[in-house]
């Protein structure tokens, strides 16, 4: 059995010419690194022709963090099979594997070339009016159909057990609900945001509902999630989107990714003024993000009540009083991850890049005091949230101020 090596070029064309017959005996292949990160290597290898595929291979040791996170290579096969899993619920949405290798920690899937990171998109002022829709059909989906309202105790301990991903989340749990409420050496805020910081770190209130918000994610395996779907794991082109990186995948609260999505989305909001030119174009994009947040809450309560309605398998979660209190639960989970996503990206490790775009000084400092303002908010209020408005009311009050 070959044993692991870090590929180089060369060996990605091998390893995507040796699993795909997209590119022929008589093919030219070129291959090229990008998109490295801590935790990846990828290449891109394409023939003559223009045919394209993508080689992800998992490094053994995360580059820059291996003394704080050391990381299974096992991870890979966890992404694979959460992307496959996804993929299942939205075919038409979520990047296709093409191919997994266990010894290679190595994955082939197909070339997006054609699609632009959402997180660009939308921070030069450009919309896509089925993204809340597109992304609501999936995680409901998705959610439903990983849950108890679909699967028996077995089938659940199973997947349980195929997506075990213990070290992807403590990751997740340092960096999103712990680094940014204590003085750790991984924040990476500028100075002016000092004063900001410590008062998170002294704030006990603020720091029993991230508490609350932990205990939630490590105790509450409800649904299997992406685990990381900001707007930099979203790629678009024209109106049609597609999901990647699920490196963080695991079963958590359904509300994880919901929240997660919509905290980026308020990151793009208080950025907006300072990376959009016109005034009025900025406005317009923030309505724009409003109306896509609310839009896809709406949609995947409607599009969950429905599967809930036609394939719930235990009589008892068939009760509709209880699907509505289920709901409730998911919405107040995504507020309140809504909320830590805000903080994270502006205290914490990995600051947002929408910030670092803006050129005025002034106006960087208030959109990310901003951020910080609207993150404590919501994780304040989500405990007691009964509906999406009080999601949405604290952006109307940032356009006010």
């Amino acid at each position: 059995m070959p044993q692991y090596q870090r590929f180089t070029p060369d060996d990605a064309a091998i390893f995507a010419n040796d699993h795909s017959e997209l590119f022929g005996v008589h093919s030219k292949l070129t291959s090229v690194s990008f998109g490295d990160n801590h935790m990846n290597q990828v290449f891109r290898v394409k023939n003559q022709f223009g045919t394209s595929l993508i080689v992800k291979q998992a490094l053994p040791v995360a580059r820059g963090l291996s003394e704080q996170w050391p990381l299974s290579l096992d991870r890979l096969r966890i992404e694979a099979e959460a992307l496959i899993q996804l993929g299942k619920a939205s075919p038409d949405h979520v990047v296709e594997v093409l191919h997994y290798d266990a010894e290679q920690a190595a994955m082939l899937l197909e070339d997006l070339d054609q699609y632009e990171l959402l997180s660009k998109t939308l921070a030069s002022g450009r919309q896509f009016h089925q993204l809340a829709e597109q992304l609501a059909q999936l995680l409901a989906h998705n959610s439903f159909f990983s849950s108890d309202f679909a699967t028996d105790i077995a089938g659940k301990n199973t997947a349980l057990k195929k997506f075990n991903n213990p070290q992807a989340q403590q990751v997740v749990e340092d960096l999103l609900l712990s680094d940014p409420y204590i003085n750790h050496e991984r924040n990476q805020h500028q100075q002016h945001l000092q004063q900001l910081a410590r008062q998170l770190w002294q704030d006990e209130k603020l720091q029993a509902e991230v508490a609350s918000l932990r205990a939630a994610y490590r105790s509450c395996p409800q649904a299997l999630q992406h685990g990381d779907l900001g707007c930099n794991s979203i790629f678009v082109c024209g109106d049609d989107i597609k999901v990647i990186d699920a490196e963080f995948a695991c079963y958590g609260p359904v509300g994880f990714d919901l929240g997660i999505f919509f905290g980026s989305l308020m990151l793009q909001y208080c950025a907006a003024p300072g990376v959009i030119s016109e005034p009025k174009r900025a406005q317009d994009q923030q309505n724009y993000l409003h109306n896509q947040i609310k839009e896809c809450w709406l949609h995947f309560a409607k599009t969950f009540l429905n599967l809930c309605r036609q394939h719930c398998r235990d009589p008892l979660f068939s009760n509709s009083a209880y699907q509505e209190k289920f709901l409730q639960q998911v919405l107040r989970y995504s507020i309140g991850f809504a909320g830590a996503e805000l903080i994270r990206r502006v205290i914490g490790a990995f600051p947002a890049a929408e910030f670092k775009q803006i050129a005025n000084a002034t106006v960087r400092q208030q959109a990310q005091q901003q951020a910080i303002q609207l993150g404590c908010r919501l994780i304040m209020l989500h405990t007691e949230a009964n509906s999406i408005s009080q999601l949405l009311s604290p952006l109307q009050d940032l356009q006010t101020q």
